[in-house]
């Protein structure tokens, strides 16, 4: 089934009301049953005074495009996968991911495993060579917020920003750079059928600040 227009206004839209997508984040602890010191926990988490992008709305926000976009709302495996997916944030670690699916698997009982995968697959998006469409679809819903209208997609940069604030202007513009140029490399960022929507405004988005930043990096 294709993506209609009215679901393409309404999945940019919620990136513009960050109080909505905070709400999302309320609504996907509810959805993924988590015991309540643990929904206190990540709350906490996510409210980390060195959290700029990666907190609570940023979650929330790919839970609400997942239903937007026809998700499934019982699937408690995909739930807790965005959930935990950055519930460790450490801009300058390499182990955000390992140590996420960690924190999942103490937290919450039952088997947890499929959800542990999946986030371990978000340290690589392009990377992923899997076909499990469950994991291509955290992937993609992940992205998403390449693909942001211009002014968001802005603010977005900015609050990275500020997660890096300790790099130098220099270092950060090389990083950025990096980053960018590996997305517009890639035959296709999204391999799902969110790539209807997603896929075209990201690429635009990415070529805009590839052009305005790496030239002076």
């Amino acid at each position: 089934m294709g993506v209609t227009t009215l679901q393409v206004e309404a999945a940019l839209a919620l990136a513009e009301d960050l109080d909505q997508c905070r709400a999302g984040f309320g609504a996907l602890l509810a959805r993924a049953d988590v015991p309540p010191a643990v929904a206190t926990d990540l709350r906490r988490r996510h409210a980390e005074p060195h959290r700029a992008y990666h907190d609570a709305a940023h979650v929330g926000l790919l839970w609400l495009r997942h239903l937007l976009h026809g998700g499934d709302p019982a699937d408690r495996d995909l739930a807790l996968a965005i959930l935990f997916h950055d519930a460790v944030y450490d801009p300058g670690a390499r182990d955000n991911e390992d140590r996420s699916a960690a924190l999942l698997a103490d937290a919450v009982p039952g088997d947890t495993g499929w959800a542990q995968q999946a986030i371990r697959a978000t340290a690589d998006h392009l990377g992923y060579a899997g076909a499990d469409c469950r994991v291509l679809r955290l992937l993609d819903l992940d992205l998403t917020p390449l693909a942001e209208r211009p002014a968001v997609f802005a603010r977005n940069t900015g609050f990275l920003r500020r997660e890096y604030a300790a790099a130098s202007e220099q270092a950060w513009r090389a990083g950025r750079c990096r980053v960018l140029e590996g997305f517009l490399a890639a035959p296709a960022i999204f391999r799902t059928r969110l790539g209807q929507v997603y896929e075209q405004p990201a690429r635009d988005n990415l070529a805009a600040e590839v052009r305005m930043l790496c030239a002076a990096a």
